[in-house]
């Protein structure tokens, strides 16, 4: 797992001293990213290459995971596994009526089962979390 180890400032009502050159955040002291967190040298590399602090100075030391983003289901996966679900329920439920309350599923909701319009909502629901 890579991850972001830190030197910051956690002293909330005051700023660093100004004798400390600060990352442009006027926060961060030192910061190092480790290709692999898990890794026998990476307290090596903080030890060698981290600034010296005092303990209860203002100064902390962290640590941020760098996460792969989550994989998403195309609309074609995902409207194929809508039906298959519905399809399951139904035969679980009322196996004699499965397939013409599958017809009528289908045909009320269309776009809940349709992988173009998966697709889009996709897209916009994406396009709005960046915003």
């Amino acid at each position: 797992m890579r991850a972001i180890i830190t030197l910051f400032w956690t002293n909330p009502g005051t700023v660093p001293p100004p004798d400390v050159e600060t990352l442009p955040d006027g926060r961060t002291w030192w910061c190092c990213t480790l290709l692999d967190y898990s890794h026998p040298e990476e307290l090596a590399i903080r030890a060698a290459h981290a600034p010296p602090y005092v303990l209860g100075s203002g100064w902390s030391q962290g640590w941020t995971p760098v996460l792969a983003p989550p994989k998403r289901w195309s609309g074609a996966r995902k409207a194929q596994t809508r039906r298959r679900n519905l399809r399951r329920r139904l035969e679980a439920a009322v196996p004699l009526f499965a397939g013409q309350f599958e017809a009528e599923e289908l045909a009320r909701r269309p776009g809940y089962f349709d992988a173009q319009t998966i697709e889009a909502e996709n897209v916009r629901s994406a396009q709005e979390k960046n915003r």
